[in-house]
């Protein structure tokens, strides 16, 4: 029996994608094969992102060889494309008299044949969805690929700024536990946002498969950060490790199998710590501030931490009972630094003692049990560039300033690099050598004991015997082939 063939065009309003077109093929084959056929075909136009597939088939089959206790045939469906195909049975059956071989549905007019045609019908619709979903995602199609994905048996791919968040679930707990700060937690949750504004601004998309990042694509986040975000270097590096430290969580998931980052080096730059001297911080104490409040409470602050070393978010959280009085009367500060929990043990000296006791009757003081009324670090910066304009100190002032002078003074003053580290809470010493700064007239010092004892030996340095000669080099012979002589 020959085979007929039957074409229209046939569209489906449930794609997304107007630029995909179908053509419905309906064949019908002889009894002897005891297969009834019904095809349609998928062509994707130019306009569309294609993958290495473009065109499929899908089948509805019905095996007479396999029919029920009822006698009603299985219908199945086969999945054709490049030679391909898979089967999947669609878990309804027909009566043999029923099917429509040219429509590739039942005919019957019953309530259950229109619900197995609207089944079908369904069918068709998802598998055309899949097969669109995975082309714009520019994954490989085949007709296993295809089967899993309508079966629901597919891997999903690990999207990018999903499993991002969930690493910041466990930097949260980390930061929960203690281990690390809120300024980190912070940060990490601020790399994912830049990241999904990233995807957004160059592909318009709010996340991508993980194993969909590329090199290139990298080195353009680092751009964005740099240029669009206002990066410095040390920042930008920062962001860009912390991405890194996800993809490697994914090659250990074997989320993604080529990494990104292979023959990428960041390397974060020695920042300018500044610091002020030990006569623009007396300017800073000397400065008249009784008409200004709001500057006076932020200076004795400042002042404070100069004199302390604490960091803002120490000094914020600064309780009375962090301040305790040995045998001998002298009054100390032991607190655990909020970003490493590591203990500072800090000497008070006369000046943040007298500071201390002037707010001990402010109401935030005495509500909260503090020791100074700690203003926002925002805020605290913005009006620290007051007092450094009217203190004629031409530097930006910050509050992590007050930390560095402190360790800068200390040094200064002869007093010894592990008691400085000690005062600061620092778990070595490299770091406190970050900190702190040798001044010129400090090495003066130090080494005048040294100066002292032996500039005053007599030694007798001899002149040389003679006049130094000068050496000249001889001239080089020519090299290269010599010229050939007529």
């Amino acid at each position: 029996m020959a085979i007929q063939h039957y074409s229209l065009n046939w569209s489906f309003c449930h794609l997304a994608d107007p630029d995909i077109s179908f053509v419905l093929r309906i064949h019908s084959l002889c009894n002897r094969e005891k297969i009834c056929i019904f095809s349609l075909t998928i062509k994707a136009t130019s306009q569309m992102k294609l993958s290495n597939e473009s065109y499929f088939s899908l089948n509805f089959m019905v095996r007479r060889s396999r029919p029920n206790k009822e006698g009603e045939f299985p219908i199945l469906l086969r999945i054709t494309m490049n030679g391909q195909r898979a089967e999947v049975y669609t878990n309804r059956y027909v009566a043999p008299n029923n099917w429509d071989a040219s429509k590739g549905q039942s005919k019957g007019k019953t309530k259950k044949d229109l619900e197995l045609n609207r089944y079908l019908d369904t069918i068709r619709t998802k598998i055309c969805e899949i097969h669109n979903q995975l082309v714009m995602r520019d994954e490989m199609v085949n007709p296993d690929t295809l089967k899993k994905a309508f079966l629901g048996k597919l891997q999903k791919p690990t999207m990018l700024c999903e499993a991002f968040r969930e690493v910041n679930k466990k930097v949260k707990d980390k930061n929960e536990r203690g281990d690390i700060c809120d300024g980190t937690r912070l940060r990490w949750e601020r790399c994912v946002k830049y990241l999904e504004e990233f995807l957004i601004d160059s592909h318009d998309v709010k996340d991508i498969p993980m194993n969909k990042l590329t090199s290139g694509m990298v080195d353009d986040f680092e751009h964005f950060l740099r240029i669009k975000k206002g990066c410095a270097n040390n920042a930008a590096v920062r962001y860009i490790r912390y991405l890194k430290s996800v993809i490697r969580t994914g090659i250990a998931n074997k989320w993604i199998e080529d990494d990104p980052f292979v023959g990428k080096r960041y390397v974060r730059t020695k920042p300018k710590r500044e610091k002020l001297t030990e006569a623009e911080l007396q300017r800073i104490i000397e400065l008249d501030l009784s008409e200004l409040p709001r500057l006076d409470l932020v200076r004795d602050t400042f002042v404070f931490c100069c004199f302390t070393g604490l960091a803002f978010a120490d000094i914020s959280t600064l309780k009375r009972e962090h301040v305790v009085t040995d045998d001998k009367g002298e009054m100390w500060i032991r607190k655990a630094r909020e970003k490493t929990d590591e203990m500072s043990v800090i000497p008070m000296l006369e000046i943040p003692r007298r500071l201390m006791e002037k707010y001990r009757s402010h109401p935030r003081v005495v509500e909260k049990d503090a020791v100074i009324p700690v203003i926002s670090n925002q805020r605290m910066n913005s009006y620290l560039d007051e007092i450094a304009s009217k203190a004629e100190i031409k530097k930006h002032l910050t509050t992590h300033i007050a930390r560095h002078t402190f360790a800068t003074m200390s040094l200064n003053n002869h007093v010894p690099i592990e008691t400085v580290s000690k005062m600061l809470g620092h778990k070595d010493i490299a770091t406190t050598q970050i900190y702190a700064t040798m001044l010129d007239q400090t090495v003066s010092e130090d080494m005048g004991r040294m100066r002292d004892k032996f500039d005053s030996l007599k030694v007798d340095i001899k002149p040389l015997p003679e006049k130094p000669t000068t050496f000249e080099r001889p001239p080089q012979p020519k090299r290269g082939r010599p010229k050939k002589t007529k």
